[in-house]
């Protein structure tokens, strides 16, 4: 049998951010309308880290996906990807393998245009400021989705390590020449950002509810797993949680589950899905601080991976195999 191979190259090639996260709006609608099947996906763990493992089906693409994605915060010091991957991609047709892409960087990059679709939702039109925590191999499109979500002139960014901070302003400044990238600020500018995104792997929050404005909008993307949460209790509770998706959040996202298990919660607590607001079928909740946290869908990878095979259609780009 016959599989296209799409590499990283080809991927970076075919999809812009400001594309993604157009596809990200479509990726979220498509979830919370039924229109794209999505099971939990599957962890397994080990001391060095996770390997997870996310299947998706959509009728209107005609594709099956599954990724197998790693998450080794260790392999950073080994000059490995932290988070390695690839997507399978099946014929809704006949079931047969059609394509393999790498899913290391397609992940970063669709990781990011969920931030970006979050915060042209849900930040205000006049957002200015902005706060990046983390600086590891998510940061660089976190910060990219952020620039193109709204016009920003000063985002701070924060890493447990300065140095890494300052490098990281360093190799980034190509994404902007109007806005200025700030490393290691004093912690007291958070009270002036509009939007923060956290892509850390703590499992502790990475800020205080004090050290925040009242009004400001989160997008919580890292510390994956139900024991995990970037996002402080007082800033849960006293503000909103709209998710990616529902059942994956109650059962996944650290940022809800330990407040459930904590007690802290209703017991009929259901956050809004990202996918109702866009769609109209749902309203957006009114209380600030307004926290999007995201753990990821395979729908995401899907509505990708689905826009690269309708391009490679019609080009020479596309390489293949015979297995």
């Amino acid at each position: 049998m016959q599989i296209q191979i799409i590499d990283q190259q080809t991927v970076a090639q075919h999809l812009t951010m400001q594309r993604t996260i157009e596809l990200m709006a479509d990726a979220y609608t498509s979830l919370s309308a039924g229109n794209v099947e999505s099971p939990l996906r599957t962890a397994l763990v080990n001391n060095k880290g996770t390997v997870l493992y996310k299947p998706a089906y959509s009728k209107s693409a005609g594709i099956f996906c599954a990724k197998i994605v790693s998450i080794f915060p260790e392999n950073a010091a080994r000059g490995l990807a932290v988070t390695p991957g690839i997507i399978i991609v099946n014929s809704a047709e006949t079931g047969m393998p059609v394509a393999m892409v790498e899913a290391g960087y397609l992940t970063s990059l669709r990781t990011g245009a969920a931030t970006g679709i979050a915060t042209k939702t849900f930040a205000r039109e006049d957002a200015k400021t902005a706060a990046l925590f983390g600086t590891g191999g998510q940061s660089r499109h976190q910060l990219e989705a952020l620039l193109c979500a709204r016009e920003f002139e000063t985002v701070y960014v924060f890493s447990r390590s300065p140095e890494n901070a300052e490098q990281f302003c360093k190799e980034n400044a190509d994404l902007s020449s109007s806005c200025k990238f700030v490393p290691n600020p004093s912690r007291s500018v958070l009270k002036s950002c509009d939007v923060i995104a956290t892509a850390t792997t703590s499992p502790t929050p990475v800020f205080s509810d004090d050290e925040i404005s009242d009004d400001v909008f989160i997008s919580a993307i890292g510390s994956l797993g139900p024991n995990r949460s970037e996002v402080p209790d007082e800033t849960l509770l006293r503000g909103s949680i709209v998710v990616d998706n529902r059942t994956a959040a109650l059962a996944e996202a650290g940022e809800i589950t330990l407040l459930n298990a904590a007690g802290k919660l209703p017991a009929d607590f259901s956050p809004v899905e990202i996918g109702e607001v866009i769609n109209g079928t749902a309203e957006a909740p009114k209380r600030t601080p307004f926290v999007f946290k995201s753990i990821g869908n395979a729908a995401q990878d899907l509505v990708c991976v689905a826009e690269l095979l309708h391009y490679l259609e019609d080009t020479d780009d596309a390489r293949s195999i015979n297995l």
